[in-house]
């Protein structure tokens, strides 16, 4: 198990009125997450992270390099979070186990 740093696009819902926000990790495909307020949604996003890459380290899942920040930004509309996510999948799996 592991440290890891992936970088996590934050971005307000512009579709409806309920102004959530939708977490997504462009290195990594299907883990997203959504929000109501940005301090839940960095949290969410750390949650998120944590146990995927989890699951992925117990099913033997190749787990993609992250990139670096400058190549992200170019996917972040206007209004949007680039944000660094660091967890530690250790972690995540003892809270599962306890």
């Amino acid at each position: 198990m592991a440290m890891y740093r992936y970088y996590a696009i934050i971005e307000k819902e512009k579709l409806d009125s309920s102004g959530c926000y939708i977490i997504s990790f462009p290195d990594l495909e299907n883990v997203f997450s959504d929000a109501e307020t940005m301090q839940d949604a960095v949290q969410n996003a750390h949650d998120v992270l944590g146990s995927m890459l989890s699951v992925m380290e117990e099913d033997g899942d190749e787990i993609p390099p992250p990139s670096p920040a400058d190549k992200l930004k170019e996917k972040v509309s206007e209004g949007g979070s680039l944000v660094l996510v660091e967890v530690e999948t250790d972690q995540y799996n003892q809270e599962a186990v306890s």
